[in-house]
């Protein structure tokens, strides 16, 4: 067998309503990302070596390889076009041996995305080796899922690992509930997807659409809107965004005094005011004095700390020139990334996403494998608030 040259296209682009963190050959299918299908047909076929042309943000796609021992056989991903002389290039848009559709709206995006959900749950039978089981023909769960005895489920369906189903739900057909999804008494969930670690409210109805976290996508229509009800729709793994009891109790405590020494130091000079925002839907008003160390500088923002908004340590929040700012990779990382108070660009001199160098520091801050980052500006707290900026 000749061996492989995928492309991998190039979407970041017309990802601007999931905007997701990964790039498209990443994207869950059911129980794995689009890529792990490909690779699995090349060890089907006896492929002896595959290389991927992923130009888009490839440090993800080979942090995705190294983290699985997929198989014996080389797999080498290059940044940039090219390299496919004497290999059968293929591309990476779709299951293989399926037709690609015309990807060239935001909407013609997610819609061939949950395509991809249907004809991967309409390939699949029972004598295919995977984890998830097939209870009912057309209906598979996967390990560890459960689901409340009176729920009804249409095949073709997909339940992801751990999911919980709640009593009186209605799943199917053609619906992919991901991992830990929790979907609580009396959901419809019909031709749509709930991504994983999504809590689904009580008595809501779910057709041709995509849940994540907060945030509801219309496939029809091709648009998106972030759901402020936590209890219609809710992130379940966003832990690591919402700061501790003890920040906030620290910040709660420390807020006032510092504030009064920030006064006092200005002689009454009111603070700069700016608006950040934190999340897709979520902004704040941040006062910051000019002078002085940074926690001085910063001590109005603590009181977002104690409100549960803000972390003590994360990335810098930033306004929304500042977002426009970042290239598609950059923001698809920090969106999902804690903002805080004190960050690790704070150490390196960088004490404003305005400055050319702060978003590669944020960037490691929020995307270092293991928390490598948040460790790293958390063992420097102290340091780091103590800093008096070179620049006024």
């Amino acid at each position: 067998m000749e061996s492989w040259h995928l492309i991998a296209p190039d979407w970041a682009s017309l990802d601007t309503i999931w905007r997701s963190p990964q790039p498209f050959l990443l994207w869950p299918v059911c129980d794995k990302p689009l890529l792990a299908y490909w690779l699995d047909e090349a060890v089907r076929r006896g492929v002896p070596s595959v290389t991927i042309e992923a130009v888009d943000r490839p440090h993800l796609v080979r942090r995705w390889l190294d983290q699985r021992d997929l198989w014996s056989r080389s797999i080498v991903v290059h940044a940039q076009p090219g390299g496919g002389e004497g290999k059968e290039c293929l591309p990476l848009r779709s299951l293989p041996g399926a037709e690609v559709p015309a990807v060239e709206s935001a909407g013609d995006l997610m819609r061939h995305w949950y395509g991809l959900q249907v004809e991967a749950l309409r390939r699949r039978s029972s004598g295919m080796v995977h984890l998830d089981h097939e209870y009912r023909p057309g209906i598979w769960f996967g390990p560890g899922a459960r689901a409340s005895a009176d729920a009804v489920f249409t095949p073709p369906c997909w339940v992801g690992s751990h999911a919980s189903i709640g009593p009186g739900c209605r799943v199917g057909p053609q619906a992919f509930i991901g991992p830990g999804v929790f979907l609580d008494r009396d959901v419809e969930v019909v031709e749509s997807v709930v991504c994983a670690e999504t809590y689904v409210g009580s008595h809501t109805t779910m057709k041709r659409m995509a849940a994540q976290g907060g945030l509801l996508m219309d496939l029809e229509r091709g648009v998106g809107v972030e759901v402020l009800d936590e209890f219609v729709l809710a992130p379940l793994g966003a832990a690591a965004s919402v700061p501790s009891w003890a920040e906030r109790l620290l910040a709660a405590v420390v807020a006032l005094p510092l504030e009064a020494i920030a006064r006092m130091a200005h002689r009454g000079a009111a603070p700069a005011e700016t608006v950040a925002r934190l999340t897709r839907s979520r902004s704040v008003r941040l006062r910051t004095y000019a002078t002085g160390p940074l926690c001085l500088r910063r001590a109005g923002w603590l009181r977002h700390v104690a409100a549960g908004k803000m972390r003590l340590m994360g990335v810098l929040p930033r306004s929304e020139d500042d977002w426009a700012a970042l290239s598609a990779e950059a923001r698809s990382v920090l969106e999902r990334a804690p903002a805080g108070v004190f960050a690790l660009s704070d150490l390196y001199g960088c004490h404003s996403p305005a400055q050319p160098d702060e978003w590669m520091h944020a960037v490691f801050q929020a995307g270092a494998a293991d928390g490598a980052g948040q460790r790293l500006a958390r063992k420097n707290l102290f340091r780091i608030a103590l800093t008096t900026p070179i620049e006024p």
